[in-house]
C-alpha cells in the first residue's frame, strides 16, 4: 500500500496540478493544526476569563478608591467636629472657672454684707467686739489646706444668726420720741408712783405701728386699760405688746413680718394723749425695749460721740435744725424696714 497521496487540482481550460503529500506528515500537520487551535481556543478563554476578572478588580478597586476618598472626608470632618468640641470644650471649662469665681465672689461679699449687719448690731446693742490681731512668730505646726466648703458654713451660720434676729424685736414700732420710759415713774392719770412695763412713743392719730420682730399674733381685742390692743409671740420667749390702738389692723393667728402694719395709732383705754405703748416681755417678764430700739438703723454704722460733737460745734441753728429734720425722716423710713 502507498504511503503517498496525491492530491490534483485541475481547472476548465488548464493544465492540471499534482501534489504528492506523505499520509503522516498529512496526519502530523492535522494533529499540529488541531491542537494549535485547541490552544489558541483555550488561550482565548483564559484571556476573556482573565479580562473579565480584571474588569471584576477595576470595579472593585474603583470602589475602594471612592469609599476611601469618602471614609478621608469624613475623617476630615470628624476631626474638624473634634476640634470643634476641644475648643467649645475649653471656652466652656473657662465659662465655668468664671462662673464659679463669680459664685464664690458673690457668695464671701454676702456674707461679708451679712457679718458687717450683724456686727453693726451687736455694736449698737452695746456689746464691744475685739478683733484679735494674728502673729506670725511663736507659731508653726504643718500645712493643712483650708476647707472649701468653709464659705458654705460660714454663709450657713450667718444665715442661722440672721434667722434667729428676724425673731428678736429690734427697731422702733414707730418714729415718735419717747414720753415715758420703762421702770419706775409718775403714773400721768392719777399721779402716784408705779412701775411702767413699756415705754410710751408719741405719735399721731392714725399712724402706722410697724412689727418690730417676725411672729404669731396671740391676743387681738380690746383689753381693759390697755385699749385696742395686740399681743404678738415671736416663737423664742419674746413676745412684744401694742396698746391704745385706735384700730387693729391683724387677727389672732396671723404670721407677721417685721416691718408690717399692725395697726393704727389711737388714744382707747387708760390714756392721756394718742400715743402707743410698746412693751417687749422675755419668758412673760417685761424688759427695757430701749436697747431693742436703739438698732432701728442697722446699716449706719456706730456713731463716735466725740466726733459728733466736734462737728455739731461747727454747724449752724439752720444746719442743726436740717440735720435733724433729716434724721427724723430716716429714723421714720428705717423703722418700717425692720
Amino acid at each position: 500500500m502507498s504511503d503517498r497521496l496525491h492530491i490534483i487540482i485541475t481547472g476548465e481550460e488548464q493544465k492540471p496540478h499534482t501534489f504528492m503529500l506523505s499520509k503522516r506528515k498529512l496526519q502530523t500537520g492535522i494533529i499540529t493544526s488541531l491542537t494549535l487551535f485547541l490552544c489558541l481556543g483555550i488561550g482565548s478563554f483564559q484571556a476573556a476569563r482573565l479580562s473579565k476578572n480584571n474588569s471584576i478588580l477595576s470595579a472593585q478597586v474603583a470602589g475602594l478608591s471612592h469609599q476611601l476618598k469618602k471614609s478621608s472626608a469624613l475623617q476630615q470632618q470628624y476631626a474638624i467636629q473634634v476640634d470643634a468640641l476641644k475648643v467649645l470644650n475649653s471656652s466652656q471649662a473657662v465659662a465655668f472657672e468664671k462662673e464659679k469665681t463669680l459664685l464664690l465672689n458673690s457668695a464671701v461679699s454676702e456674707l461679708e454684707e451679712r457679718s458687717q449687719m450683724i456686727e453693726q448690731v451687736i455694736c449698737n446693742i452695746g456689746v464691744d467686739i475685739k478683733k484679735a490681731e494674728e502673729k506670725t512668730e511663736n507659731s508653726g505646726g504643718p500645712f493643712i489646706t483650708a476647707d472649701p466648703s468653709i464659705g458654705k458654713k460660714l454663709l450657713f451660720r450667718s444665715d442661722r444668726f440672721l434667722e434667729t434676729m428676724k425673731y428678736l424685736p429690734l427697731g422702733r414700732p414707730v418714729p415718735g420720741r419717747i414720753t415715758s420710759k420703762f421702770g419706775h415713774r409718775k403714773d400721768p392719770v392719777n399721779g402716784r408712783k408705779g412701775f411702767h412695763t413699756g415705754v410710751d412713743m408719741k405719735a399721731r392719730r392714725g399712724q402706722k405701728v410697724a412689727a418690730t420682730a417676725d411672729g404669731t399674733v396671740i391676743k387681738a381685742f380690746t383689753n381693759g386699760g390697755y385699749g385696742r390692743y395686740v399681743e404678738i409671740s415671736h416663737g423664742n420667749g419674746y413676745t412684744t405688746k401694742f396698746a391704745h390702738l385706735k384700730k387693729i389692723l391683724v387677727k389672732k393667728g396671723d404670721k407677721i413680718s417685721r416691718g408690717q402694719t399692725i395697726g393704727l395709732v389711737g388714744n382707747t383705754g387708760r390714756s392721756t394723749g394718742p400715743h402707743l405703748h410698746y412693751e417687749v416681755c422675755l419668758w412673760n417678764k417685761p424688759v427695757n425695749p430701749n436697747k431693742f430700739m436703739q438698732v432701728d438703723k442697722l446699716v449706719i454704722p456706730p456713731v463716735i460721740p466725740q466726733l459728733v460733737a466736734k462737728s455739731t460745734k461747727k454747724l449752724r441753728p439752720a444746719a442743726l435744725a436740717a440735720r435733724k429734720a433729716a434724721e427724723t425722716t430716716a429714723l421714720e423710713a428705717s423703722h418700717v424696714s425692720l
